[in-house]
């Protein structure tokens, strides 16, 4: 397997290199003496042209997925290596992974255009089109219980099969998290649906219309959305809350390890952490657009973004 190109840079980086054409970095948080925030995040960039779109993290293993077929797999060392030519799905963009378990366990699901979806068990990788558009997102709790959405509805995988399933109201999804036979999705124009176990869908409001790029939660009542203009939506069990969280950037990913531990990422590198009352800024000294996170738990975190961008923060 080719070793992909690394450039590691400190904690200190600057960016160079990074795209800064059309987001600039939010600097909400800089200080009133002007001086930018000490970055907190290990900064690499992988030798690709690639956006990296997803990012999952497991028993010390990172695995990243992006544009035409881009697959990385890395390690808490910063060892990385591509993969695509072992998962070979044409060329087509990959937007999403998810995962479970670790070693010779682990399963994975990646997601993309022209309904690709690539399936990691048992130590090999398998490639299919269900024969739909493109798929924006995945989640799961199980090899037998995947969950795929996109702009084109979404669908079910029980272990044997893929069905078809339809939201109401022919919304364009973007993201989903799965919690057992349940879950919340997300997408255009502020829509929320929630699956039910028996796989009907229903329409949930919200207080916004803002695209909402992500979602992930801890239960199916402690649910987080995220979107334009930094927008979050947060369900408590009882009640949808909408808020912003100080900057204008687009918020693309979220990540809930713990009710007290919830990372996003968005545009222009920015990193913002909830600890259960206030909403923290993670510097990463970078100005990408950051498109996933996730992580082994709340304090050990990793964000992929464009131009190959992977970000890694440890306590």
């Amino acid at each position: 397997m080719p070793v992909a190109t690394i450039l590691l840079f400190a904690t200190a980086c600057t960016g160079d290199g990074q795209d800064t054409a059309t987001d600039p970095t939010d600097t909400g948080d800089t200080a009133d003496t002007g001086a930018e925030p000490t970055p907190v995040w290990d900064v690499a960039l992988l030798g690709t042209a690639s956006t990296l779109t997803g990012v999952h993290a497991s028993g010390g293993d990172v695995y990243a997925v992006g544009t035409v077929g881009a697959v990385y797999a890395g390690d808490d060392d910063g060892d990385w290596t591509s993969i695509g030519s072992d998962v070979d799905v044409g060329g087509q963009d990959l937007q999403g992974i998810w995962g479970k378990g670790s070693g010779d366990d682990l399963e994975l699901v990646a997601v993309g255009t022209a309904g690709t979806i690539a399936r990691l068990s048992s130590g090999r990788w398998s490639v299919e089109d269900v024969g739909t558009s493109n798929h924006e997102g995945v989640g799961g709790t199980g090899p037998g219980e995947v969950i795929v959405v996109g702009w084109g509805g979404s669908w079910h995988y029980d272990g044997s099969d893929w069905s078809f399933e339809e939201p109401p109201g022919n919304v364009r999804l973007n993201d989903v998290y799965v919690d057992g036979s349940e879950a919340v999705a997300v997408g255009e124009d502020g829509a929320v649906v929630r699956r039910s176990g028996d796989g009907t869908w229903t329409a949930v409001t919200v207080d916004t219309t803002v695209s909402l790029h992500g979602v992930s939660g801890t239960s199916m009542d402690d649910v987080w959305g995220v979107g334009n203009d930094g927008v979050v939506i947060h369900y408590d069990g009882s009640d949808w809350t909408t808020t912003t969280i100080g900057t204008s950037q687009a918020l693309w990913a979220v990540y809930a390890a713990e009710s007290d531990k919830v990372c996003v990422v968005g545009s222009g590198g920015v990193a913002r952490r909830w600890d259960g009352e206030n909403w923290n800024d993670l510097p990463t000294g970078v100005s990408n657009n950051l498109y996933a996170v996730h992580g082994e738990d709340g304090d050990d975190l990793w964000a992929v973004g464009n131009r190959g961008a992977v970000l890694h923060y440890k306590e």
